[in-house]
């Protein structure tokens, strides 16, 4: 089933259609909230509440991208908790550990990479690692264009960034991703 007609049935009372669209975006909410995070709870955490924000104001979704619109809800919820994190009166967590956290586990020790493909693995810790050292609108203009397909004006409307901004921000952030990983130092 489509999501234009999840949303109508979800909008009519449905309600047990919400699994489906759950189920079926999860992964790409989560995993966009771990690489803007860094920490596999918190990512959990924004993941779900992007899906609980979703489920309050689903009436007032109009029928467009939903991918996206789920994107938009996790991306600024992302914001929030970056924001909070930055205040230490607000989160007590030392930004010191929330670096140190990588993709897959509070320490590298805990990660058990897919079997036979150790280099691979590396390389996914690598990549998450620099792109947390890159500033937040460029990780995410990044992250939408690259990771996810948007095109540039779409990332622009669900950003509330212009055009240009956000081609500068993608070209900046490649930039600055490549001399991190062409360092292999991430200091």
């Amino acid at each position: 089933m489509e999501d234009k007609e999840l949303i109508r049935r979800i909008q009519n009372g449905q309600t047990e259609y919400l699994n489906e669209i759950a189920g079926r975006y999860y992964d790409d909410i989560y995993y966009f909230c771990c690489y803007q995070t860094g920490s596999r709870e918190d990512a959990y955490d924004l993941a779900q509440d992007t899906f609980l924000r979703f489920i309050k104001y689903v009436d007032h979704y109009q029928y467009r991208n939903l991918k996206g619109y789920l994107l938009t809800i996790a991306m600024n919820l992302c914001r929030e908790y970056l924001r909070a994190a930055a205040q230490p009166l607000r989160n007590p967590k030392p930004l010191e550990s929330m670096e140190t956290d990588a993709l897959y586990g509070k320490e590298a020790a805990e990660y058990q990479p897919p079997s036979g493909n150790t280099e691979a693995s590396e390389n996914t810790l690598l990549l998450s690692d620099a792109l947390g050292k890159i500033p937040e609108a460029q990780r995410e203009a990044v992250l939408l264009h690259h990771f996810y397909g948007y095109k540039n004006r779409e990332i622009a409307r669900m950003t509330g960034a212009s055009y240009d901004a956000v081609k500068s921000r993608i070209r900046q952030g490649l930039s600055r991703l490549k001399e991190l990983l062409c360092q292999n130092d991430f200091t």
